[in-house]
């Protein structure tokens, strides 16, 4: 983890004002300038937005090792000969796989950029007092979005609260309530602290429907049934996100879904190449597995609206490879740019049916999954149907509508206990109690020896 510490926090820098542009601010080599950084709103707000750009425009961004979740798990299948990556196609990481190491990575090097903007806030004689809670708030929401996907794929992770390199570098594995605990306060503390409306241009910083929108997911995740279904009615019983856009809208940058997105610069998604094929005879380098593309029904808009076709003729064979198009740009785009779409409103609907469905409320949480359905072109359900054939439902419905998005699909197997179920069908490699958790980085557990490796790897 020496390595993170040691990592530029904020080499790049993104202020959005009249209109988006990039500066570079120079920095020493080891730390956060403070005395530059944090002199005033303006360049303080120029460092938090560094921190969002990490996470989702650079070649080395959080997002685009997320693509692997779906190939680990049935979503994804890989066309190419990287041993890395057949690695996840084939359900066998080793702990020295890159990939995993970069993803780990990168999630905690938004951990490390989250303390060191708040301990320069923080120490900051500068800053109005006003300005300080509510920067602090922002970096607080995504030092728990990135500890979200940390606890969720690794499970034992250290929780690194400060910038202290002694500290750090010999940091053990937290239990894991208190990285939720921690997750739980930085968001309460963001949705008290950030206003409804957005700030800047679009909707690519948090404000505190973000804060709930992130914590309806944890307390589902938790069995906090109550709780998640108070925090997605938030969103869902206000007007600013619904209704639900056209399925061709929902993950551009003006899309009226969208409760996060993380800005990209040229109007498209940074993996988008490797996911798009360059024509629809060309081979995709990641296609939809034929489970997944045959779990949608015919009538389901979504098959053609988010699913393309690439037909591929070898040998004077030609084949169908469907491949994710939920992303359409594979190049600069400025008449509809597409940003990352981090949080939206379809799954708040799913997060409310579920939590609905298992406090028994069963026709309120028909009527949310029907939402959903509705958008897609399919018949809704009766209220009358049970509670089991509901919550099968809902797990259905997650699966088509968040399909290539974050890891919701392997999270979601994960947390209903079904992985080792379903993966050993779809990965003859996969190991029961083993491979549902990714490994800690081989390189991690060699600087840090008090990392414990998990079992089997």
């Amino acid at each position: 983890m020496n390595k993170i510490l040691t990592t530029m926090a904020l080499l790049y820098i993104i202020i959005q004002c009249s209109c988006n542009k990039m500066i570079e601010i120079p920095l020493s080599k080891n730390q956060v300038e403070s005395p530059v950084v944090f002199t005033d709103s303006t360049t303080a707000t120029s460092a938090l937005l560094g921190i969002y750009f990490s996470l989702g425009t650079p070649s080395n961004a959080s997002y685009i090792y997320f693509k692997n979740l779906g190939l680990y798990a049935d979503e994804l299948m890989y066309t190419s000969t990287s041993p890395v990556m057949l690695q996840f196609a084939e359900g066998q990481l080793l702990s020295d796989n890159s990939q995993n190491a970069s993803l780990w990575n990168s999630l905690y090097s938004v951990v490390y950029q989250c303390n060191a903007f708040m301990e320069g806030i923080e120490s900051s004689g500068q800053l109005q007092n006003g300005t300080k809670p509510v920067l602090t708030a922002e970096a607080r929401f995504l030092r728990a979005y990135a500890y979200h996907y940390l606890l969720s794929l690794y499970e034992n992770v250290p929780l690194i609260l400060t910038t202290d390199v002694n500290a750090n570098k010999m940091a053990k594995q937290a239990d894991k309530k208190l990285v939720e605990e921690q997750m739980i306060a930085d968001l309460t503390i963001a949705k008290a602290s950030l206003g409804t409306a957005y700030k800047g241009t679009g909707r690519v910083r948090a404000n505190s429907l973000a804060a709930s929108a992130l914590l309806a997911r944890i307390y589902l995740y938790q069995g906090r049934w109550r709780e998640a279904e108070l925090e997605s009615s938030r969103l869902i019983d206000i007007d600013l996100y619904r209704p639900l856009p056209k399925l061709e809208d929902v993950f551009v940058s003006t899309s009226k879904e969208a409760i996060l997105q993380f800005w990209t610069p040229n109007g498209f998604v940074a993996d988008a190449t490797s996911l798009i094929p360059s024509s629809n005879t060309s081979l995709p380098q990641f296609a939809i597995t034929e489970n997944l593309f045959n779990a949608f029904d015919n009538t389901d808009a979504r098959k053609t609206k988010w699913i393309t076709i690439s037909n591929v003729t070898a040998s004077g064979i030609t084949r169908a490879y469907p491949y994710f198009s939920k992303y359409k740009n594979r190049t600069a785009s400025t008449s509809k740019a597409e940003y990352v779409m981090a949080l939206r409103l379809a799954e708040q609907y799913l997060i409310r049916a579920e939590s609905l469905a298992r406090q028994d409320k069963l026709s309120a949480a028909i009527n949310d999954l029907n939402v959903v359905r509705t958008r897609a072109g399919l018949v809704e359900f009766p209220t009358s149907i049970d509670k089991e054939t509901c919550l099968t439902s809902i797990a259905k419905e997650r699966r088509l509508e968040l399909f290539g998005e974050w890891g919701h699909r392997l999270l979601d197997l994960k947390r209903s206990g079904a992985i080792d179920v379903v993966m050993p069908t779809a990965k003859p490699g996969w190991k029961p109690l083993i491979s549902q958790k990714l490994p800690i980085p081989f390189n991690e557990t060699i600087y840090n020896s008090n990392l414990i490796q998990h079992e089997g790897y």
